[in-house]
C-alpha cells in the first residue's frame, strides 16, 4: 500500500513538471512573464489548445508511471492518483474562476480524466501474465529434458 501512495505522490509531480516545463517553454518562445495557470495570457489560439493538449498528455504519463509503480494494489493507486488529479485540476479551475474562460481548464480536467482511463486499460492485467509464462517454460523445459533422457 506504500507502494500505491508514493507511486501516485510521484505520479502527480511528474504531472506538475511536464506541465511547469511546458509552460517555461512556450513561455520564453512567447516572450512571456511566466503565467503559472493561465491560458489566455498566451497570445492565439493555438497556445491554450496546445496547453490543454499537454495537461492530457501529463497526467497520462504520471498515470502510467503511478499504475506500474504500485502495481499490487491497482486500484489503490489509481484512486490515489484520480484524487490528487482531480484536486490539481479542480484547484486550477477555481482560481481561474472570474479572471477568464473557464473552457480551457474544464476541458484540461475532462482529458486528464480520459487519459487515466487510457493509462488503466493499459497496465489491466493480462491474460498471460508473467507468472503464468514461467510457469509454462518450466514444464516445457521439463519435458523436453526427460525426452532427452530417455534416448
Amino acid at each position: 500500500m506504500k507502494k500505491s501512495i508514493i507511486g501516485s505522490l510521484v505520479g502527480i509531480a511528474i504531472v506538475i513538471a511536464l506541465d511547469t516545463f511546458a509552460r517555461v517553454v512556450i513561455s520564453i518562445y512567447m516572450g512571456l512573464n511566466y503565467p503559472m495557470i493561465s491560458y489566455t495570457e498566451f497570445s492565439g489560439i493555438i497556445w491554450p489548445i496546445l496547453l490543454t493538449l499537454i495537461g492530457g498528455f501529463t497526467v497520462f504519463f504520471g498515470a502510467m508511471f503511478s499504475l506500474t509503480y504500485g502495481r499490487s494494489h491497482r486500484v489503490i493507486t489509481m484512486l490515489s492518483f484520480l484524487t490528487l488529479t482531480i484536486l490539481l485540476r479542480y484547484g486550477q479551475i477555481y482560481l481561474l474562476t472570474g479572471k477568464e474562460s473557464l473552457f480551457y481548464p474544464i476541458t484540461t480536467l475532462v482529458l486528464s480524466l480520459g487519459s487515466i482511463l487510457i493509462a488503466w486499460q493499459l497496465t489491466g492485467n493480462k491474460k498471460g501474465t508473467a507468472t503464468s509464462a514461467a510457469v509454462e517454460e518450466e514444464s516445457f523445459n521439463d519435458t523436453q529434458q526427460e525426452y532427452h533422457e530417455t534416448e
